[in-house]
């Protein structure tokens, strides 16, 4: 990764790796973070190394260290939706989201995962909605935990 990392926005829960001989190490956003926890905290969380050597398939914990980008609301969407099919649209993306997570999502108020951008695509061109960019923005974040 050529951008330097902003460690000020890991979560204070976030899952940090001290295992050296890791093969994935140098692109492990986990192990990059072990030497960037705050002096000022008394514990952090650490994987447990003597767990993570009994593993014997790739490590489970790995998060890359590289952005990816991600989708921020679609109210543009629900604009061009054909206005007798916003209803079940509506419903569909509620039944597998969640009332609060779909209102957060469709308002940009939180970051859509990548499954749930595929989701709100899926359904909007099932509802005969194509279109270059189906969501309001995007963003490149570092992800802190596993989609």
């Amino acid at each position: 990764m050529n951008e330097v990392i902003d460690f000020s926005q890991m979560p204070n829960t976030f899952g940090t790796c001290n295992v050296t001989n890791c093969p994935l190490a140098e692109t492990c956003l986990r192990h990059l973070a072990h030497d960037k926890v705050s002096s000022k905290d008394p514990f952090i969380s650490v994987l447990n190394p003597k767990w993570l050597a009994q593993q014997k398939k790739r490590c489970q914990f790995y998060l890359k260290n590289e952005p990816v980008k991600r989708a921020r609301g679609f109210k543009r969407l629900l604009e061009i939706i054909p206005a007798g099919k916003v209803g079940s649209f509506r419903t569909a993306l509620l039944s597998r989201m969640g009332y609060r997570r779909y209102y957060q999502a469709r308002k940009g108020e939180i970051l859509l995962t990548e499954a749930e951008e595929n989701m709100v695509i899926k359904q909007a061109k099932r509802f005969g909605v194509v279109m270059d960019d189906y969501f309001d923005k995007h963003e490149v974040v570092l992800m802190w935990h596993h989609e």
